[in-house]
């Protein structure tokens, strides 16, 4: 029940002693009354201002009242009035009102009749209700009380001590309300959902974890019959799931307050689920699995309907390729006859209007109908080149090693160094960590990054570019800066897509750049984000892995 600072509770000055008790110990100190009389009248004074002063500093008032139907008042203490709004005299022999008309008429009788269990008994009483204030609020108040007895063991008078626990069982309330909204929230979740505990031994070293909740979800999908059979055990015990990262990168990651996903096979169901290991607070976290049983097949298919359509643009495109050939090589053709014609007329004994009119269709439309001829072939076969690029991307088998990625951007930095030079760009490069991949589609994908860094440069002022990286967990994060023009907020989203460029039309390029960059990483199962402010510059954000894996 409710306790006090100075963990103190006073409830008794009578006649010739002082009964004093100390947070359930209690102290009786007698003076007899030869004793009462050897005081001197100063000494009495001070000793009862003293107690004055004690009961005026307790949080809560001191009484004595009869084990009547008004618990009539022989003693209230003046801290009555804090608390219940009314001045100790009020209560005096109800002198204005009783102390039973302030007691909520919910806890009325349930008061009598736990008093007078108590006192039946001969125990102390202790009790949480309500009572209504002078000024009609209702407040909680917490009780705490014993009878005293005569010699001849009859009762006297109730003695004891009341507080103001408002403010704590408001927050009580609230905290039950909050627990409830929790549990409907948390049986809700579609994710089978457990809580765990880390224990530790004294030297604060990890033992073991177990399972201190779990949600409705788990039950039904886990076929638990009861599940208090499973609180207390291990979570690795009950799920049962293949293919999971090591127990004590889990617990590493969960004890220093980070989150961990992984995917684990379910065997006795033959699913998969994706796992998240969630921090929640010190040394206890959350285990969802979220069933990606269904959504890998549909992944499966897509990838496979994917490389059907790689292969597919692959074929098309480079079917396309010869008839572009062809009208290239037959434009140049045309283009040296219609010279060759030109000469002819020239030397040619003609009349001069005939001659003008031959020369302007020689000598400028047919050459401006060729050029635009050039013009979209060669447009077309960029166009061409680039989806070959992407299908190329999703085909070609990745050679997966351990990549010294301060040494490969070096060798793409070298690769632009004229470019860079043309325009007197910085580029700062910091003692970059190494990863896991493809050295040829990394390259491409830091060329095509740098590349884009050099074109969307701001003339006003000196391009600078600066590259660096830092180690997570078992990836590691690439930045790539730079203080060009910018990317406006509503392109940021669509850079990616294939073909899709922002309104630059003084920046020569094909939009494909980008979404091959993504294609590259994807294959990597890294991340890539972008930031960027109009006219500041744009960052690209390159997360890869620190280890050895697998192609999809």
């Amino acid at each position: 029940m409710g306790h006090f600072n100075a963990k103190m509770y006073i409830f008794v000055v009578f006649k010739s002693f002082y009964h004093i008790q100390f947070s359930g110990e209690t102290n009786t100190y007698f003076m007899s009354e030869p004793t009462v009389r050897d005081f001197s009248t100063d000494q009495f004074l001070e000793t009862d201002q003293q107690l004055s002063r004690l009961i005026s500093n307790l949080p809560g008032f001191v009484y004595r009242c009869a084990r009547d139907e008004n618990w009539t008042m022989f003693y209230v203490s003046d801290v009555c009035e804090r608390v219940t709004g009314y001045k100790a005299e009020d209560f005096i022999n109800n002198n204005k009102i009783a102390f039973n008309d302030i007691i909520h008429p919910d806890f009325q009788e349930e008061l009598r009749d736990d008093w007078d269990d108590v006192l039946r008994k001969d125990k102390s009483f202790e009790h949480e209700y309500k009572i209504i204030t002078a000024s009609g609020d209702e407040r909680w108040v917490w009780e705490q009380g014993v009878g005293v007895y005569d010699q001849d063991g009859k009762l006297m008078f109730l003695e004891g001590f009341i507080r103001d626990i408002t403010e704590r069982k408001t927050a009580q309330e609230a905290l039950v309300v909050s627990e409830k909204k929790f549990r409907a929230l948390f049986n809700e979740m579609a994710d089978q959902t457990v809580l765990c505990r880390i224990n530790r031994n004294e030297k604060g070293e990890i033992i073991n974890t177990s399972i201190i909740d779990l949600n409705e979800s788990f039950v039904r999908v886990l076929g638990i019959r009861n599940p208090m059979d499973v609180i207390g055990k291990s979570p690795y015990d009950v799920l049962r799931l293949d293919s999971i990262p090591n127990y004590n990168e889990v617990m590493e990651a969960v004890s220093e307050g980070r989150n961990l996903s992984f995917v684990a096979d379910f065997e006795p169901l033959e699913k998969r689920f994706k796992v998240s290991a969630i921090a929640i607070q010190q040394d206890v976290f959350a285990i969802i699995a979220t069933d990606i049983t269904e959504l890998m097949h549909y992944n499966d298919v897509l990838l496979e309907k994917n490389k059907e359509l790689e292969n597919y643009v692959y074929v098309t495109s480079h079917d396309l390729r010869s008839p572009l050939v062809n009208i290239q090589g037959f434009s140049t053709r045309l283009k040296k006859h219609t010279d060759k014609i030109g000469e002819l007329i020239s030397a040619s004994e003609i009349d001069q209007i005939t001659k003008e009119n031959l020369d302007e269709l020689i000598k400028q439309k047919i050459p401006h109908t060729l050029d635009y001829i050039f013009n979209s072939v060669g447009k077309m076969e960029r166009m061409l080149n680039s989806l070959l690029q992407i299908s190329r991307t999703g085909r070609v088998a990745m050679n997966i090693q351990q990549i010294k990625m301060y040494s490969l951007i070096s060798k793409v930095i070298h690769a632009v160094e004229y470019q860079l030079q043309e325009i007197n760009a910085r580029v700062d490069i910091e003692d970059l960590p190494d990863c896991y991949g493809d050295e040829a589609m990394l390259n491409q994908l830091f060329s095509n990054i740098i590349t884009n860094a050099i074109k969307y440069r701001d003339d006003q002022r000196q391009l600078k570019i600066s590259i660096s990286g830092v180690s997570r967990y078992k990836k590691v994060l690439y930045r790539i800066m730079d203080n060009g023009i910018g990317i406006p907020k509503e392109h940021l989203e669509k850079i990616w897509y294939v073909f899709y460029r922002v309104d630059n039309r003084h920046v020569p390029g094909d939009g494909i750049g980008l979404s091959v960059v993504k294609r590259i990483v994807e294959k990597h199962h890294g991340k890539i984000w972008v930031e960027s402010t109009e006219r500041y510059g744009t960052t690209f954000f390159i997360e890869l892995p620190v280890d050895v894996f697998t192609e999809n």
